[in-house]
């Protein structure tokens, strides 16, 4: 029996860095994409810190 077509892991993890127009600073966010390219999950937020940005990454599945 061939298995069904589930949701797919994300394969690819993405952390970019993202300037801030007012202040020109540097922040970072995640993205994950699946084995067809799409966005599966990605940061609600940014982080001041790639630091922070993997943590908060991990949470969410990042390294398993």
């Amino acid at each position: 029996m061939a298995p069904t077509d589930r949701f797919q892991l994300p394969l690819r993890w993405q952390f970019v860095p993202v300037e801030n127009p007012a202040d020109r600073s540097i922040r970072w966010q995640w993205c994950a994409y699946t084995q067809t390219g799409r966005i599966a999950l990605q940061s609600d937020c940014s982080f001041e810190t790639l630091t922070e940005c993997m943590g908060d990454a991990k949470q969410s599945g990042y390294g398993h």
